[in-house]
C-alpha cells in the first residue's frame, strides 16, 4: 500500500487480526506470569551472610521485623498478604526500600550497606526450572 492509495477491505481485516493476536499474546503472558496453584512459598533473611530468619509467605500472614546490628543500623522487613518487602532502612541509597514488593520465587532484595538479604524461595520443581536459553 502506497501513501495516499485507498485503504482497502483485506487491509482492514489483516489489522483488526493482528491486534486481536497481539492482545491474546499479551493477556497469556500476563497469565502466565503468576504463581502456580498451592504454591507454598517461603522467606528467607540473612544478616551478615548467615541465615536470620525463615519463614512460610502466607497469604494470611501480616508483620514486621526489625533487624539491628551493634553498630545500630537497622532495616524493618515487612511481610503483607503473601508479599515481603524492606520497609524501612537507615541505610544512605535506599535502593532496597525503593525494591518494593517481593511475592515470586527467586524475587530478591540486598541492603548492602547493612549486610542484609531477603529472598523469597519457592518449590524446587519451580525454581530449578530454565527461564531462557540463549544460543
Amino acid at each position: 500500500m502506497r501513501a495516499g492509495e485507498p485503504v482497502k477491505k483485506l487491509d482492514c481485516y489483516l489489522t483488526i487480526v493482528l491486534l486481536a493476536l497481539i492482545l491474546v499474546s499479551l493477556a497469556a503472558l500476563y497469565l502466565l506470569q503468576g504463581r502456580p496453584a498451592g504454591e507454598n512459598l517461603t522467606v528467607e533473611i540473612y544478616k551478615n551472610g548467615r541465615l536470620y530468619r525463615s519463614m512460610l509467605l502466607a497469604e494470611n500472614s501480616a508483620g514486621e521485623i526489625k533487624i539491628s546490628d551493634s553498630e545500630g543500623h537497622y532495616n524493618l522487613v515487612e511481610l503483607k498478604e503473601g508479599k515481603v518487602r524492606i520497609k524501612e532502612a537507615d541505610c544512605p541509597n535506599q535502593v532496597c526500600v525503593s525494591t518494593g514488593w517481593l511475592s515470586k520465587p527467586g524475587q530478591i532484595s540486598v541492603c548492602a550497606p547493612n549486610k542484609l538479604k531477603v529472598i523469597v524461595i519457592g518449590p524446587s520443581e519451580w525454581t530449578d526450572r530454565v527461564d531462557t536459553i540463549t544460543y
